[in-house]
């Protein structure tokens, strides 16, 4: 499941990416252009809202459950929300959390297993 997410992760980058180098491409760098276009119509204003408020809870996601985890570098999967968006932020953090817990399971003797009842005890 880890590469899946890494998959997903990866993805999440290249996609909205190709989007904005079109833009990049016919517009050059005019970021105020990009925010008028961002807002020019309902649906558009609709998606612009929704995708920040989906970084925003995915950003205290990310850091209250790495921090629940104590998970290293958690400032990767919050620098791809902030820089490109939760399609490629909250992917790469669940990639980071699946590959935090299979360094703890095969890092981690298991719990020795509980002793047999003494029949005589069972009755009192």
């Amino acid at each position: 499941m880890g590469y899946f997410y890494l998959g997903l992760a990866l993805l999440g980058a290249v996609a909205p990416y190709s989007f904005l180098g079109q833009f990049l491409a016919s517009s050059g760098p005019d970021f105020q252009l990009l925010k008028a276009q961002a807002v020019q119509t309902p649906v558009s204003a609709y998606f612009a809202v929704n995708m920040l408020v989906a970084a925003l809870v995915t950003v205290v996601f990310i850091a209250r459950e790495g921090r629940r985890l104590r998970m290293r570098g958690l400032w990767l999967p919050l620098l791809a929300t902030l820089a490109i968006g939760v399609s490629c932020g909250l992917p790469l953090f669940l990639y980071l959390r699946k590959a935090n817990e299979d360094l703890k399971e095969a890092g981690e003797p298991q719990p020795p297993a509980a002793p047999p009842a003494d029949p005589r005890k069972a009755g009192r």
